[in-house]
């Protein structure tokens, strides 16, 4: 890719890791990661350019489901 070509349009799927989601069944965070992995790409925001910083808790795991950079 060089400087001059259009940036690849990403898709929901390009912000989903390979990491087997945890938390249980009925959870809502699984409602939050899907709308966040929906949105990004509608955004045009870069996987790249990402971060996403988690606390305590089940919802700690978020950047673990996130093809993004992460830190718990």
């Amino acid at each position: 890719m060089t400087p001059h070509d259009p940036p690849k349009k990403l898709t929901r799927k390009d912000f989903v890791s390979d990491q087997e989601v945890r938390w249980c069944p009925g959870c809502g965070d699984y409602a939050i990661v899907a709308a966040v992995q929906k949105t990004l790409p509608e955004l045009g925001v870069s996987r790249e350019k990402t971060v996403f910083i988690s606390g305590i808790g089940c919802s700690s795991r978020f950047p673990y489901y996130m093809n993004t950079y992460g830190f718990h």
